[in-house]
Formats: C-alpha cells, structure tokens, sequence
C-alpha cells in the first residue's frame, strides 16, 4: 500500500510539473532572449525557450526567438516552422513573417523571401525598403 501510495505521489507532481505555468514561461522566455540576444548563445537560448514553450503552448515570443536561435544555429527549415507558429498564435506578427523572408533568403530563396518580406510589409514592419528593392 506505502508502495501505490508513493508512485501516485510521484505521478501527481510530475503532472503538476507538467501543467501550463505561463508565469514560469515567461521567466524562461526572458532568460532565452537574453541568452539569444546579448550572448549570442545559441544553443542555450534554444534549450531555454524550448523549456518556455513547454510552460506555455501558446508564448508567441518563446516560438519567435528560438527561430531566431535556430536561424543563427543554421537550422533554417526549423526555425521556419517555429515561426510558422509564432504566426499561427499571432497571424498579424509581423516580424515573424520577415524572418521567414530573411531564413528563405538565408536558404537562396528570394522568390519566397520576397513573398514573405510583402507579408511583413502588409502586417506593418517598418524599413522594410531595401528588402523590398529586390523583389518585383
């Protein structure tokens, strides 16, 4: 019986661990950008937004910066997808568009850079000018 008890102790705070804490995501969401951002490292910043997202599914900004991790990382096809997602929780999110354009730009793609440079141009990205000159 003390042995039931104790697993369904240990299956109750795994899954209270693993429920959405969006105070928690954020905290992580702030240490990856950080990560990100002022130390350029890349993978850590990864590894912590990852952890972000796991506290809250629907952290746009978590999605957001780790494409950008994964950008710098030169894992293009998923930091599209992670920006795909950013755009799913917030489709007006006009950054993430324009770092698609700038991955598939990244990839040789300017047909589909320009696509998206358009798209973030629509959403309301500012200086979007010398990108745009290249698309027809």
């Amino acid at each position: 019986m003390k042995k039931l008890s104790f697993v369904l102790s240990i299956l109750f705070l795994f899954a209270l661990s693993s429920c959405e804490n969006p105070a928690k995501s954020r905290i992580y969401t702030e240490e990856g950008s950080k990560l990100l951002l002022r130390y350029s490292k890349y993978e850590e910043a990864e590894e912590t937004l990852t952890k972000a997202i796991r506290y809250d599914k629907h952290n746009v900004e978590a999605y957001y910066y780790r494409g950008c991790a994964k950008v710098n990382s030169k894992k293009y096809k998923e930091a599209i997808e992670d920006f795909e997602k950013a755009i799913e929780i917030k489709p007006d999110y006009a950054d993430a568009y324009f770092n698609i354009g700038r991955t598939y730009f990244l990839m040789n793609d300017e047909e589909k850079a320009c696509e998206y440079y358009k798209l973030a141009d629509q959403y309301g990205r500012p200086n979007l000018e010398d990108y745009l000159k290249r698309c027809n």
